[in-house]
């Protein structure tokens, strides 16, 4: 079902939360907080509707996120990028 991904043993199971949070964090924020939204609102959205907000979303970060604009930039030019949540 897909519920779990990673088993971790007890002991190191701390160490693990903290570095996936730590990586989740310097991940693209805005791009994961629109994704939860988009996936919440899914539910109750038919095929035609999520796409269009789907596309919209997308569109809506490329334009106003500067984060969006540096990853697409760092992408082409094969480079890391560093998000800033902006």
């Amino acid at each position: 079902m897909g519920l779990v991904n990673e088993v971790v043993a007890d002991d190191k199971l701390m160490r693990r939360v903290m570095e996936v949070a730590h990586q989740l964090a310097a991940g693209p924020t805005l791009a994961f907080g629109e994704s939860k939204r988009l996936i919440t609102d899914s539910y109750s959205n038919t095929l035609e509707t999520q796409m269009e907000l789907e596309t919209r979303a997308i569109a809506g970060l490329a334009r106003h996120s500067q984060d969006t604009r540096d990853a697409i930039i760092a992408f082409t030019k094969k480079q890391k990028i560093e998000f800033q949540g902006r």
